[in-house]
This record gives structure tokens, C-alpha cells and sequence, in this order.
């Protein structure tokens, strides 16, 4: 059963767009605890929420595939003579990618730009964004 403050942050959580540490500043939760939302998240009190509230893991996951194959369309010339391409659309990819790696704690991001995968014992490397 959730606690008041973890049902407040829920509800910070959908009224912010998802911003766990700041929904939990938000609800009286402590500095060092908001730097961790894990803690919160990975509750059974979160996932069952989440559950409630109609996030299941079927629909991120279909919602994440939809963005990480994400396309756009170009048109190029008039009406009669238009040429139609359809392209990856890169950026939205990448953010995507992003959140699916943040979701699976793959990715963590440090302030100077740089995110670091690291899946378990597999993966070590660095990425620097640009």
C-alpha cells in the first residue's frame, strides 16, 4: 500500500511529465532521497501505480518501439510534379533510444555531456554527446 508522500509524488510525477527526482523534492522527500528516484521507482508501491494509472509495461514498450523506428515524410516539388521520400527521422530515434536505455538503466547521464552504458559486466564505454 502506498504512503501518502509516495502517492503525492505519483501524482507530481504525472502533472511534471515524468520528472521522478522533482516530483520528489515536491513531496517532502529529502534531497539525497530525490537523487535516488530508484528508490521510489523500483517500489511495489510505484509499479503497482503505474499499473493502475494505466502505464503497463506492454504499452511503454510499444510506444518505445513506435519511436525508435520513427520515420519522416518529404515532399518535394508541386502537386503534379511532387516527389515523396520517406526518411528515418533520426533525432526522434535518438531521444527514444535515450529514454529506453535510461528506462533499462543502461545509460546513465553525468552533467559534462557524457553517458556511460554500462550493462552489467558486458558493456563498459563511454559516449560523449555532441
Amino acid at each position: 500500500m502506498a504512503t501518502e508522500k509516495q502517492k503525492k509524488a505519483f501524482s507530481k510525477v504525472l502533472e511534471n511529465g515524468g520528472n521522478v527526482s522533482k516530483a520528489m523534492k515536491e513531496s517532502g522527500y529529502s534531497a539525497a532521497m530525490a537523487k535516488n528516484p530508484q528508490k521510489l521507482t523500483q517500489s511495489l508501491a510505484f509499479q503497482k501505480f503505474m499499473e493502475e494509472a494505466g502505464v503497463t509495461n506492454e504499452k511503454l514498450a510499444a510506444v518505445l518501439n513506435e519511436g525508435l523506428n520513427a520515420s519522416k515524410t518529404i515532399v518535394m516539388g508541386k502537386e503534379e510534379d511532387s516527389f515523396v521520400d520517406i526518411q528515418p527521422d533520426h533525432p526522434t530515434r535518438h531521444k527514444f533510444l535515450e529514454t529506453a536505455l535510461k528506462i533499462k538503466g543502461i545509460g546513465k547521464e553525468e552533467s559534462n555531456n557524457t553517458i556511460i552504458f554500462n550493462q552489467g559486466d558486458l558493456v563498459k564505454k563511454k559516449y560523449v554527446k555532441d
